[in-house]
């Protein structure tokens, strides 16, 4: 049985912020961390934003972004969306170059602050736009048909298929 769009994205928004909201406590610990421990809190963050985070972006660009530009009328209405998905990947991208970079050296202090930073500043931008998505995706259920509801409802559930939360 195939989930209704508000079902769907409460679902995966609920997962992702059950791994979203764990990123504080992952930067806190990496001050008094072993370097084994950091490595598998970062490795698991990165597994994470990689593989479940970045095909729901994907996702939301693909599917349900065209769609609300199309109701407002204005193809570039989800720009400012858009550019925090730009500035996600950029963290993304930062924090997984320190996640390599921590396989082969420890974490000397100024790359532990630096990389405190990175995953604070991936926090806060991650829980304004997930809350930001959840009204937009409120405004695509009630404005469009129920099949094209239920279409892309779909096409926003494949990316998540395998996450875990």
């Amino acid at each position: 049985m195939t989930q209704s769009l508000p079902q769907m994205a409460h679902e995966h928004h609920g997962r992702l912020l059950h791994s979203v909201d764990a990123m504080p406590a992952l930067a806190d610990g990496l001050m008094t961390a072993t370097t084994e421990e950091a490595r598998a809190s970062l490795g698991a963050t990165c597994t994470f934003l990689e593989g479940t985070l970045l095909p729901h972006m994907d996702a939301a660009e693909q599917t349900i972004y065209p769609e609300l530009e199309r109701m407002f009328q204005n193809r570039h209405s989800m720009a400012p969306m858009r550019r925090e998905h730009t500035e996600i990947r950029r963290l993304v991208a930062a924090l997984a170059e320190a996640a390599d970079k921590q396989k082969t050296e420890p974490l000397t202090l100024g790359r532990t602050l630096v990389v405190r930073r990175t995953v604070f500043q991936l926090y806060a931008l991650l829980k304004i736009h997930l809350a930001e998505e959840e009204a937009y995706l409120r405004i695509v259920e009630r404005g469009v048909a129920t099949d094209v509801a239920d279409v892309l409802a779909a096409a926003m559930a494949h990316p998540m298929a395998g996450a875990t939360g």
